[in-house]
């Protein structure tokens, strides 16, 4: 399984600490930002597969972060969870129409975030042994795939 480049954008430095600690000890490459511009320049400058936003964020909030991530040209669009101390439903609705992937209200337990990341990891890691697996296969087995799935698509 390749290393996950993970990007936490933070105002607060204790909470960011302690997420960087434990995502690196599970074996995740993390970067910080401590506004919502900064976590923006450093998904424009490279390779990010989760970001892990607090709502709350100097300059931009996350909320507003994860709706500009949902509206650029990114060379990888990344998962995006959004962490609040705000667990009402709208909070959570606003979440997800910004175009979050997840959502985690705070105070937060190690556990959730580490089950939270390991199963985002688990679908990354699958999605590279495919891609491997296509690259392996003769042009014209695609072409004869896709020509069946859109037979299977049209009977429904």
């Amino acid at each position: 399984m390749r290393k996950l480049r993970v990007l936490i954008g933070s105002a607060g430095a204790d909470f960011c600490d302690v997420r960087k600690t434990a995502l690196e000890h599970w074996g995740w490459e993390v970067i910080e930002a401590c506004d919502g511009k900064q976590a923006c320049a450093m998904l424009m400058a490279g390779h990010v597969d989760l970001c892990i936003l607090d709502w709350e964020l100097p300059k931009m909030s996350g909320l507003a972060a994860c709706q500009w991530i949902r509206s650029v040209e990114l060379k990888t669009r990344p998962y995006i969870v959004l962490m609040t101390e705000k667990n009402r439903p709208e909070q959570i609705q606003a979440a997800y129409l910004a175009g979050a992937n997840d959502f985690l209200a705070q105070p937060f337990n190690l556990e959730d975030l580490h089950f939270l990341v390991s199963t985002f990891a688990q679908k990354v890691s699958q999605k590279d042994v495919q891609s491997r697996e296509l690259t392996h296969i003769d042009p014209l087995e695609l072409y004869r795939r896709d020509l069946t799935a859109v037979k299977a698509c049209s009977r429904l």
